[in-house]
């Protein structure tokens, strides 16, 4: 039997100038919806759907300019799509955009509450129904056929949803849409929290007051509020965001721990010490504080193609052809996928281990959204480390205004207060757990993961501490990379 992530594409993504409809679906149905996407296709139906694209760019851009571009929202229901984040965020700015929306259940599926509140009002088939292709086929052609003033917008109890900050608007929209649920089902939905990134206590509060794993939230300290008074999400911003950094390091490490680390490569790292996060939570409507618990040190550089080499054996590269690079190896390597980016962490810790090389406990991965953010800012709350002017930003990141159109070599432009280089700019970084597995309960059971920081084609509000993607973890770009930390492994 083919693994579901091993399943190809069928046919490339419709990009003409004729109506089309966007397909959502879940990575987990694929072969099932594949296999109804080219029978669509194959009876004049032209679809628009994430795998069938190239791999490069920005995913989270082109699915919202598809579902803009697109004449009807066509959504494959199942248990999997129902318990996909990115399915119900693609249905809630379909709908905001007043967009036809068709469902097809291609397996029985209870739908919970605010989904079904929002889908109720558009027209649905079944695939246990006979002739349901056809039916289906007819239904998107008809579509196909309305002006775009017969397009009625979708009215819910949710607030209208701006196309300016995509995430932010949904995420607050699903908020809304989880409140009727809740009214609905009569039932409080628990908060989850990983247990590796917990939510911070009220320090003012009694010790004994609230169990660790309390499904209760803490009661959020009054200077916090006034962070998120004062710094509320930008237009430009992804969310949850970090909105403040507090450093906080435990005396005991402090002493104890040099304040750089080399590797068998020679790559040196920086010490992070342990402290704690601000971070707005949109669904919660409020901050949290989030415990970095143990210090870290984080690579100074991104890994380089000579470093990938050296470890994996091969270079992924893209890198446009240019002669003002005599080599490639200070270069980032880039094109490699999450998966990748994984692999190189577990090979990194088993040379170490070969060579003696590793502290006890300790093992080198990709670090948390957590861990990134925190050591980004280096104790600051302002839009980038050095402040809030992006002017000041040619200093410190090759980005969209002085790359070129190009990567280049790593470590040429002012590091952060931490000693880490191009944060915020030249390629963007793979990261590890994100802050929704952390601080919204997601599984992460689906093929999405989270890359920070800026890029060389990026402008300078998509550079900030805050900025954040979200791409397929089997995905390859040339303006994607990584970097790794040295950190306590969670079996120690």
């Amino acid at each position: 039997m083919i693994a579901t992530r091993d399943v190809p594409p069928p046919f490339e993504a419709y990009s003409g100038e004729e109506h089309y409809a966007f397909v959502s679906y879940a990575h987990a149905d694929k072969q099932l919806v594949y296999e109804s996407m080219v029978w669509l296709r194959d009876n004049g139906v032209n679809i628009w759907y994430d795998e069938g694209i190239p791999p490069a760019g920005e995913w989270v851009e082109e699915i919202a300019t598809a579902i803009k571009g697109s004449r009807l929202f066509l959504v494959f229901l199942t248990p999997h799509a129902v318990d996909s984040r990115y399915v119900r965020n693609e249905v809630g700015y379909a709908m905001s955009l007043g967009k036809d929306i068709l469902s097809v259940y291609l397996r029985e599926t209870d739908l919970p509450a605010g989904l079904d509140l929002c889908l109720q009002p558009y027209q649905s088939i079944r695939a246990l129904e006979d002739e349901w292709k056809p039916k289906a086929k007819n239904a998107i052609l008809d579509s196909f056929k309305k002006s775009s003033a017969q397009t009625v917008a979708f009215t819910s109890p949710a607030k209208s949803i701006s196309s300016e900050n995509i995430e932010s608007d949904l995420w607050l929209a699903w908020d809304e849409v989880r409140e009727v649920q809740l009214k609905r089902s009569k039932q409080a939905i628990p908060e989850k929290v990983e247990d590796s990134v917990p939510v911070a206590k009220d320090p003012s509060a009694d010790s004994q007051s609230l169990p660790r794993e309390s499904s209760v939230p803490p009661k959020i300290p009054e200077s916090v509020i006034t962070a998120r008074t004062s710094r509320k999400p930008t237009s430009g911003t992804r969310i949850p965001i970090a909105l403040e950094a507090k450093v906080e390091p435990a005396p005991d490490q402090e002493a104890t721990q040099m304040d750089s680390h080399e590797d068998p490569l020679g790559m040196v790292f920086s010490w992070i010490p342990a402290g704690n996060l601000t971070v707005w939570v949109p669904y919660a409507n409020d901050c949290r504080l989030v415990e970095i618990k143990e210090g870290f040190w984080m690579s100074r550089l991104l890994v380089t193609q000579d470093n990938y080499i050296r470890i994996m054996g091969v270079n992924p590269s893209h890198v446009e052809q240019n002669t003002d690079f005599m080599t490639q190896d200070d270069l980032p390597v880039n094109n490699v996928s999450w998966l990748d980016a994984v692999s190189y962490g577990k090979a990194m810790t088993n040379l170490a281990k070969q060579n003696n090389d590793l502290p006890k406990g300790y093992e080198y991965r990709l670090p948390s959204e957590v861990e990134w953010e925190y050591a980004c800012r280096a104790g600051t709350s302002s839009d980038y480390y050095f402040g809030d002017n992006p002017a000041d930003l040619v200093n410190h990141a090759w980005f969209k205004d002085n790359s070129g159109k190009r990567i280049h070599p790593v470590g040429l432009k002012q590091s952060n207060p931490w000693g880490l280089h191009d944060m915020y700019g030249n390629i963007r970084e793979w990261v590890g757990t994100s802050f929704q597995n952390a601080l919204l309960g997601d599984s992460e059971q689906d093929e999405f993961r989270i890359s920070r920081g800026g890029g060389y084609m990026k402008p300078a509000s998509d550079c900030q501490s805050s900025s954040r993607s979200t791409n397929s973890l089997y995905h390859r770009f040339r303006n994607l990379g990584f970097r790794v930390v040295l950190a306590k492994s969670p079996d120690s």
